[in-house]
């Protein structure tokens, strides 16, 4: 039976800290992400990585020969989490790592990659002072064939229950399941995994609807797969009809760019959808949105977005892909899919009215003008756009992941004992979430990162971008 702790999965990080410097972070207001409180003209002082001492500047001394960080007129916030990624293939590690730092990515839930490697990375991480804690996904498990080339098969009862002992075996954090399960094999991974103690999370199978999945016991859907359709009358007969046709064919992602999904849209059914994020509320179900690669996948025809100039920082073959794919993407399937994109947005704030714990997470891989590190930026800001207050967004990439992981601790995430991983911003996040972008240094692994440290992070990244592979 696996256990779920935190402190497994920030063990590896915290192994790093022994050689970390002391830090004393001094008169700085301190953003408690709980409540929104702040508190005023503190000092943090860090050790070992670790939070040691807080408080009131004039009771606080700095011990003798810690490093003195001025916070006067700055604000201080736990580090963010991405809590969708594809890092660890093809070395996008390389470029993602110094990017996720940069921006303050002190966590990252990887949602799958390679076999070997996923195993290869797991093993490099834990010597790697750029690298974030990780949470660890089991390579796709799909249908026959998968649809990505990193994904395993499980064609039937059998081979579905296989793969579930493989993934435990290698002591992945989750199991990641997509769209192409058929119902026989998706039931099978989930009562095998069930038995082990292993989470499911992942896609909604497009043969299935979320409510199966809840039943399951899958604890964490990504994209929202098929939640909006769930609330269209008739939209989910349309997807499993599309998907019995052409099973080897067919993607989430495609399927809201068509019509029958698009022109469902004025059916959407409130009170249906309310049934449905009360129920994934009562069976803790996560969500990881991913709005910032649902809004680059469908804007590439937007001049405003492929224009970027964050494109410096995708290696040029992905770059190449992008606008392949605004090349190639047909007007009016685009316009569709902006409009389902657009009916997911509203569904965001129901949605955490109704309790449903919400993640931010970016698809940081090869996705369309989604950039590492910077995109957990750009999702609390369109959470903002789609309703959530700033706190509320800042909770998703900060206090939620926490609690995804298990965290039952009353403390705050600032406080003596947590982890000193922080980011110092020129300006309160909670006037303006944009403010988070606006970072004078970050504490991570217990060493202190300037903003000229964090430049040439960027700089670094670029750099192993030009020569990155896809």
């Amino acid at each position: 039976m696996r256990v779920w702790l935190l402190a497994v999965v920030l063990a590896a990080a915290h192994a790093l800290s022994a050689s970390a410097e002391t830090v004393a972070i001094t008169n700085v207001t301190i953003v408690d992400v709980e409540d929104g409180a702040h508190r005023v003209g503190q000092t943090v002082i860090i050790r070992n990585g670790r939070i040691a001492k807080v408080g009131a500047s004039e009771a606080v001394s700095a011990p003798s020969g810690a490093r003195l960080v001025d916070g006067g007129g700055k604000y201080l916030i736990p580090g963010l989490w991405d809590m969708h990624v594809h890092s660890h293939r093809e070395e996008r590690w390389k470029y993602h790592y110094p990017l996720f730092l940069a921006h303050g990515v002190i966590g990252v839930r990887d949602a799958g990659s390679h076999l070997g490697s996923a195993l290869a990375a797991r093993d490099r991480v834990k010597d790697d002072p750029l690298a974030p804690r990780v949470i660890w996904g089991s390579p796709i498990v799909d249908g026959a064939p998968p649809f990505n080339s990193f994904g395993l098969s499980a064609e039937d009862a059998a081979s579905a229950r296989k793969i579930v002992e493989v993934v435990d075996r290698y002591g992945f954090d989750f199991l990641k399941v997509y769209d192409r399960l058929t119902p026989e094999a998706y039931f099978a991974l989930a009562a095998e995994a069930k038995k082990r103690g292993l989470r499911v999370e992942g896609h909604v199978p497009l043969s299935l609807a979320p409510a199966d999945t809840i039943a399951a016991g899958q604890t964490l859907i990504d994209h929202l797969t098929l939640i909006l359709e769930a609330c269209l009358p008739g939209a989910l007969d349309v997807v499993h009809e599309e998907n019995a046709k052409a099973p080897r064919e067919v993607d989430s992602l495609m399927l809201m760019m068509g019509d029958r999904i698009a022109d469902a849209l004025e059916g959407y059914d409130a009170q249906t959808c309310g049934a449905l994020f009360s129920s994934l509320a009562a069976n803790g179900v996560w969500q990881v949105p991913t709005l910032i690669e649902m809004r680059g996948f469908f804007s590439a025809d937007d001049p405003a977005v492929v224009s970027d100039p964050r494109i410096a920082w995708a290696p040029p073959g992905v770059v190449e892909e992008w606008r392949e794919w605004g090349e190639s993407a047909g007007a009016h399937d685009l316009a569709n899919g902006r409009r389902v994109f657009a009916a997911q947005m509203r569904m965001i704030r129901p949605m955490k009215d109704a309790g449903v714990g919400l993640l931010a997470g970016t698809d940081a891989s090869n996705e369309p003008w989604v950039f590492a590190g910077a995109g957990v930026h750009d999702e609390m800001l369109l959470f903002v756009e789609a309703g959530l207050t700033p706190l509320e967004a800042l909770q998703t990439a900060t206090l939620n992941p926490l609690l995804y992981l298990g965290r039952k601790s009353d403390a705050r995430l600032i406080s003596k004992g947590e982890a000193g991983d922080l980011i110092l911003l020129e300006a309160d996040p909670l006037d303006d979430i944009s403010n988070t972008l606006k970072i004078a240094a970050v504490f991570a692994h217990g060493l202190y990162h300037d903003r000229a440290a964090l430049d040439a992070l960027i700089v670094e990244a670029e750099t192993e971008a030009k020569n990155g592979k896809l």
